[in-house]
Parts: C-alpha cells; structure tokens; sequence
C-alpha cells in the first residue's frame, strides 16, 4: 500500500546526518535512517539542528513531539518515540528494534562509547572520536580503550600523547603484542628512539610488522637507504600489506627519487582510494599538481572514498594549490555536506577563503574552529 508523506511540500534542504554523512530530505528518510543507524544518530536525531529543520518542512507537530522526547533521558524510549511520531514502521519491527535496544541499554557505558569513537575513527574523524574515548575511559581504564585512543592520537599526529596512553595500555596488558606494536610505533614517531628499540629487542624479529617498525625506526631518524631495507624484507614477508610499500615509497620520496617512488607503489595490485591518495602526494611532492589532481579524483571516485569527506578536503587542497579556486570550492562545499564538523574540511575550507581574499570570512571561520577546539576539550 503506498504511503503520503506527512510533508507535501517540495524540499530542496537536505539534512545531513554528521556520523554517517547521509542526506535526507523528507522526514520519512530521517526516520528511515534512524532505524537501521540508530547508534550512528545518537546525536542527530533529536537536535537542534533537526528540530529546526523538521520545523522548516512544516511539521510544526511533529517538531514539538521532538522537543518533548528531547527532555526525556531515556534513549530507549527517545529512538523508539521519534520512530513512531508519524505511521511508517509496523509492530514487528518496533519490537524486534526494542528488545535489540534494551539489551544495549543494558551494556556498560564505556563500551557504547567506544563503539560510537570507534565508528569514527574508522570513518577517518579521529578528533570526533578521542573525546568518546576519554569519556569512556572516566568509567573504565582498559587496554583496549587506551590502544585505540592512543591510535587516534597517532592518526591526529599527536604521537606524544599517543606514546603515553598506548604505555599504560602496555602496563595494563603487557602481554599484548597488538598494543606493544602501536607503542612502539608511537615511541618512534615523537622521537623516544631509546624506549622503541628496547621494546622492539622483545619482539621476534622474523615478523614483517617488526621489520616494518624497524625501518620507521630508521625513516624518522631519516635513514632512508636503511629504512627501505627493512621495508623491503617486511614486504618480503607479508606482500599482502599495502602500508608497507606506502613507507617504502615515502622514503624513496624524501630522497626525492620520485619515479622510485611511483615504481614501488605500482607494484599494489589493490588500488584503493588510499593508492591513489599516496599516488596524489608522490605527484606533488615532485612538483606535478596536474598530476596530482588526477589521482585525487581517482581517489573520491573510488568506492572507498567517494563519501569520505577528508579524500574531498584533499581534492580541494590540489585544486587550490594549483589556484582553480571555482572547483576548489565545489570540492569543499562537497566535503562540508559529507562531515560539517570535521576538522580537516574546516580547516581547508578557511584556507580556501583566505586564498580568495574573504579575510573576514577566513577570520570568521579560523576563530570557530578555534572556539570549538577549545570547547570540545573542556568538555573532556
């Protein structure tokens, strides 16, 4: 049987949901993605923003409903209430989603956490994700949450910060060889040479992530002939991981043997939006943005990166470095639709302005970011 929409009015504003980038355009969606994303619109679904938005659908009911289920504390019952403001889901699937949130109602409040952080993280938001996981850790100190907020750290490259947590990661699991990795990949990145390399005498050698962290040892103290050895017999052992060769050609790049480089990496036969993001700065550390362009469209095309909103950033930072500032901002109004608040995009998006000549506008936005910086970490 087909069903009206409540909103018969043509809607050209989409809502964006900030976890998963998802535009929708009539309430019907909205509840649609409410329904199978509920952990990924925790923050969303009852919103300001969202109220807002409903409102200027001429829902006004339907937005006041919302602002009354935003004044109770019960997720439960909030999810499940915006789900039934208007008649789309039947009784089955009410109850099958109920018992399915009661039960995670029933997990321990660091774990929602993480998961949520953990979301982001993989989605490439790893500032979104380290204030979940330093909430987190306010009811529990474990190994894992501390190894993940210190990869988070490393991938915000804040290897120092990321070299504390992932040590009392190591204190509390010191068994864990997962974790002892990423500490002494953190180690070698803030420059504690002397505590990774006494780590690393622990580790057996004849492991390919033990020679890959051997030749970071030595890319970062930029011995690059050596480190390409090492890289090379990391491959040697397991061919299958693409980030070795990444390194590999990273330190053929800092010796500015450019084509190297590009020859080491031809070699992945898997080439996913990642390939072509490195392909993209091998280009333009040679020089060629033209080039460098090509692969980063390469990049947002491919199935991997065509929502991810920090590969469109990158797009937009070769376009304006080559000063095609029209598509400039095409791509970062692209990427500002996929994640508003990701700080990669703001950021670019200021640089843009800056670039144009909109000092206030570049002013305007650099202060906001500084602001929510600040407000994000005071809130930790």
């Amino acid at each position: 049987m087909l069903q009206l929409c409540v909103s018969q009015q043509v809607n050209d504003v989409p809502f964006s949901f900030k976890s998963t980038g998802i535009r929708v355009y009539s309430f019907e969606e909205a509840i649609y993605h409410v329904f199978h994303f509920w952990r990924e619109s925790a923050d969303d679904f009852l919103s300001e923003s969202m109220i807002t938005w409903v409102s200027d659908l001429g829902l006004s009911y339907i937005a006041s409903k919302m602002k009354e289920l935003a004044g109770t504390d019960n997720f439960t019952a909030q999810i499940l209430g915006f789900l039934q403001i208007v008649d789309y889901f039947n009784a089955e699937e009410i109850n099958g989603l109920k018992i399915t949130l009661q039960a995670w109602e029933m997990r321990q409040e660091w774990e929602k956490l993480k998961e949520r952080a953990d979301y982001l993280a993989q989605r490439g938001e790893p500032g979104r994700a380290v204030p979940l996981y330093k909430r987190a850790l306010q009811y529990e100190e474990n190994a894992d949450l501390l190894n993940n907020l210190g990869v988070a750290h490393m991938q915000l490259a804040a290897s120092k910060e990321a070299a504390r947590y992932l040590a009392r990661a190591c204190a509390l699991e010191p068994d864990n060889i997962n974790v002892l990795r990423h500490y002494i990949e953190a180690a070698i990145l803030c420059g504690q040479y002397e505590n990774a390399e006494a780590a690393l005498a622990k580790l057996e050698p004849n492991c390919a992530d033990i020679q890959f962290l051997y030749g970071l040892l030595a890319y970062e103290q930029k011995n690059y002939t050596k480190a390409i050895a090492f890289y090379e017999k990391a491959i040697g052992l397991d061919s299958a991981v693409s980030y070795y060769v990444y390194k590999m050609a990273d330190a053929y790049k800092a010796m500015r043997q450019f084509a190297k480089a590009l020859e080491a990496l031809h070699a992945i036969s898997d080439k996913d939006a990642a390939y072509y993001v490195k392909e993209a700065e091998i280009h333009a550390a040679a020089g060629d943005v033209p080039a460098s362009l090509k692969c980063m469209r390469r990049a947002t095309n491919a199935a991997d990166g065509a929502t991810n909103a920090s590969l469109w950033a990158k797009l937009a930072e070769y376009y304006r470095r080559d000063y095609d500032w029209r598509r400039a901002e095409k791509a970062i109004s692209h990427a500002i639709s996929l994640s508003p608040d990701n700080d990669l995009v703001r950021l670019e998006s200021a640089r843009i302005k800056k670039g144009l000549g909109r000092t206030r506008d570049y002013q305007n936005q650099l202060a906001d970011i500084l602001r929510s910086f600040k407000d994000r970490y005071r809130a930790e």
